[in-house]
C-alpha cells in the first residue's frame, strides 16, 4: 500500500517565498524516509503539507489515501509531528495540555484526565505533570507533543 504520495507539490507563502517547487515522491507503508537539507530548503513545509497543517499552492499529496488539506483531523489521528519547537501552551501544565488536547480528540474531561496521567507516566514525566510547559526542557516538550495525540 502507498502510505504517502506527493505529486508536484508547490508551496508559495503569501510573502512570495517559494518553499517547495515541484516535489514528488512515493513512500510505501513501513518505509523509512527523511528530509535532509539546509535551513530554508522546505523540509518543515513539506511535513506540514503532509500533515494538513498547511495547504499546497500547487500539486497534491495523499497520506493513506487521504488528502491532508481536506481532512487534517483524520491525518492527525494517523500520525504525529514533532518539530523543533513543540506547539503547545506554555501557560498550561503538562497535564493541562494533555487534557486540553484529549478533549479536542473527543474525550470527556474525566477520561481525558485519566489518559493524561497514564501518558505522563509512560513518558516518565509524572514528576513534571504540574509544572508549566515554560519550565520543560526541549526534550520534555517534544515527548509531550509526540504523545498528545495518542
Amino acid at each position: 500500500m502507498k502510505a504517502v504520495i506527493a505529486n508536484n507539490l508547490i508551496k508559495i507563502y503569501p510573502n512570495g517565498n517559494k518553499a517547495l517547487n515541484d516535489v514528488s515522491f512515493i513512500l510505501e507503508q513501513g518505509e523509512v524516509f527523511g528530509f535532509l537539507g539546509p535551513n530554508g530548503a522546505g523540509k518543515t513545509t513539506a511535513v506540514k503539507l503532509l500533515n494538513g497543517m498547511l495547504s499546497p499552492t500547487g500539486g497534491s499529496c495523499r497520506v493513506f489515501d487521504v488528502d491532508p488539506s481536506a481532512k487534517p483531523e483524520h491525518i492527525h489521528r494517523l500520525s504525529g509531528v514533532v518539530t523543533e519547537h513543540a506547539q503547545m501552551y506554555d501557560h498550561l501544565t503538562g497535564v493541562q495540555n494533555l487534557v486540553f488536547y484529549g478533549k479536542l480528540f473527543g474525550l470527556n474531561a474525566v477520561d481525558s484526565g485519566k489518559r493524561a496521567l497514564a501518558l505522563l507516566s509512560q513518558m516518565e514525566l509524572t514528576e513534571a505533570k504540574d509544572h508549566k510547559l515554560s519550565a520543560y526542557s526541549t526534550g520534555m516538550r517534544q515527548r509531550l507533543s509526540l504523545w498528545r495525540g495518542q
